[in-house]
């Protein structure tokens, strides 16, 4: 069942907006002023159920996380992939996007566990529908080893790092920028193996 906000929590998050006012630009401001509405609008029109919610609260919660309001982006967020898995799937290509979209926020919000969990769910389900070598599926290799890295887990991370090196100079050759920035990163993460 969808964790729907409640009007007091929609509330909430009006009353957030003004005093956002005194700190954020104001375009930021007006744009989240005009997504809750607009969601709102859609929400009680058609239910939050409804597809057309999907975008404008997605835009809702990254204009929240670009605030650094992380607890009311992630809110969204889980409201959002919540929403798809019921209506579109597990395995839905816009399902797996949101997985990443909260885990995102969480890694931003240095909740790194959470986005190792999510990450890690992401590169299944990306795997499953798009296959081991897909773009994304890569991408999602190389968000998971970040997760790792940043929570302290350096083995974990240069293993899915090397991983992932080995995958793009199969796939892009030696000399794609993002084979040389996987080169980088496990060249980074063996230097900080070496210093601790």
């Amino acid at each position: 069942m969808i964790s729907i906000l409640s009007v007091h929590e929609y509330q909430g998050m009006k009353n957030s907006i003004i005093r956002l006012k005194d700190t954020g630009p104001m375009t930021t401001t007006k744009l989240i002023e005009d997504l809750l509405t607009r969601l709102l609008t859609l929400e009680s029109r058609f239910g939050d159920l409804d597809a057309r919610c999907f975008l404008p609260r997605h835009k809702l919660a990254h204009a929240y996380r670009a605030m650094g309001e992380f607890e009311q982006a992630i809110k969204l967020f889980l409201i959002n992939l919540d929403a798809k898995s019921q209506v579109l799937g597990e395995i839905h290509f816009e399902t797996i996007n949101s997985q990443s979209s909260l885990a995102n926020c969480y890694y931003a919000s240095g909740k790194y566990s959470m986005a190792i969990q999510l990450f890690s769910k992401t590169f299944n389900n990306r795997t499953k529908a798009l296959g081991s070598f897909h773009p994304d599926t890569l991408r999602s290799i190389g968000s998971l080893a970040n997760s790792y890295r940043a929570n302290g887990q350096l083995s974990e991370a240069k293993q899915l790092h090397t991983r992932l090196l080995n995958l793009r100079q199969l796939i892009l050759g030696v000399n794609h920028p993002r084979t040389i920035v996987s080169l980088k990163h496990v060249e980074n993460i063996l230097a900080s193996m070496e210093d601790s």
